[in-house]
């Protein structure tokens, strides 16, 4: 099976978003997925400097938010 692949990503540094500040830096990202679907989601369970266009994903979920990890 494929795995989901960024296509696009941002570093966040500093967020205005409530709940965030204590998490910086995070990375929100763009995927591609199998079938020409793209998904957006934060990156997690890596740094933020290891995380490059290409990188293979897999996703998990914190309640209702997707989240995407290295696969």
């Amino acid at each position: 099976m494929e795995h989901p692949a960024i296509c696009t990503f941002t570093v966040v540094h500093r967020s205005f978003v409530p709940g965030f500040g204590d998490r910086e830096p995070y990375v929100l990202a763009w995927v591609d997925l199998p079938g020409g679907t793209r998904a957006f989601g934060e990156v997690t369970g890596c740094p933020p400097e290891s995380v490059h266009v290409g990188m293979p994903v897999r996703m998990t979920t914190v309640g209702d938010l997707i989240h995407w990890r290295p696969a």
